[in-house]
């Protein structure tokens, strides 16, 4: 098996051009390692992208917060940065797996994966996130909306990797809660990714995704609208609760949890407007 692994950014283009379709690249490689030892993968080269600095990066530039593609749950939960403008990805990162996980996992990966269930990717949701791409003939920046194309593939071709993500500095407050299966190492049965603009005690606008209840993050459109100009009680934070259960309930099969996830719902919702409320 072939390795690369570029420590400048002028060395990657001949990096990517080397790699075939059945080629991976990694980054902290705690998914990749697992399907590598079950055999699912058998890749005839590696490239490992970690050595260039510019992509474990987190900056401000402007109006625009840029979040490299290897930097780490663990640093993206204790980036000064990250907590005071995008606490929703402090949030997301401080609940994916284990400490071990944290400390290797990537958002490139996150988003990489495709996985229905990937903690990251309702947050890039929320935030209207772009990811730039790379490729032996030059980038292009794309919507992280658009990236996915179904469980485990995106719009990555063989030659193509995430290199950092751009995230608008946004002009609400946000928050991250999910549900998992476990308590300590969790894999993501529900997330919600929750924004809220307020004028005074009444919601201006509002913004909430949901993720592992359907192939990529669900919009609550309706929900939001709902929220409008009302202040946020008991009675409509449950309200808002019951957009999120009977999506679920409509279009979650029963082999992926759909019960508990219509029971369970609600307290999410809940937990998401307390973690938002101490932040307004």
């Amino acid at each position: 098996m072939k390795s690369y692994a570029p420590k400048t950014m002028a060395e990657l283009p001949a990096s990517l051009a080397a790699l075939t379709p059945e080629s991976k690249i990694v980054g902290g490689g705690t998914d990749f390692v697992i399907r590598l030892h079950s055999g699912a993968v058998q890749p005839d080269a590696l490239c490992y992208l970690g050595h260039i600095p510019e992509l474990k990066k987190i900056e401000k530039q402007g109006d625009t917060i840029s979040v490299g593609a290897y930097c780490t749950m663990t640093q993206m939960e204790h980036d000064p940065i990250v907590r005071e403008y995008l606490p929703a990805l402090m949030d997301a990162a401080a609940d994916v797996g284990s400490l071990q996980i944290r400390n290797n996992g990537t958002i490139g990966g996150n988003l990489g994966n495709a996985s229905p269930a990937g903690d990251l990717i309702p947050v890039m949701y929320l935030y209207d996130a772009k990811v730039e791409i790379a490729s032996p003939n030059g980038t292009r920046i794309v919507p992280v909306t658009d990236v996915i194309l179904r469980p485990g593939k995106t719009i990555l071709e063989a030659n193509e990797a995430f290199i950092r993500f751009l995230f608008p500095v946004p002009a609400f407050k946000s928050a991250f809660v999910k549900l998992g299966s476990r308590k300590k190492v969790t894999i993501s049965r529900i997330g919600v990714a929750l924004g809220l603009d307020m004028d005074g005690d009444y919601v201006r606008e509002m913004k909430m995704f949901a993720g592992a209840v359907a192939i990529k993050p669900v919009a609550f459109e309706k929900a939001c609208d709902f929220m409008k100009g009302k202040t946020i009680n008991e009675q409509n934070v449950l309200d808002v609760a019951g957009f999120l259960s009977d999506y679920i309930a409509e279009n979650v099969a029963p082999e992926f949890d759909r019960d508990y996830k219509v029971y369970a719902s609600r307290g999410v919702v809940t937990d998401v407007f307390d973690r938002i409320l101490g932040r307004l």
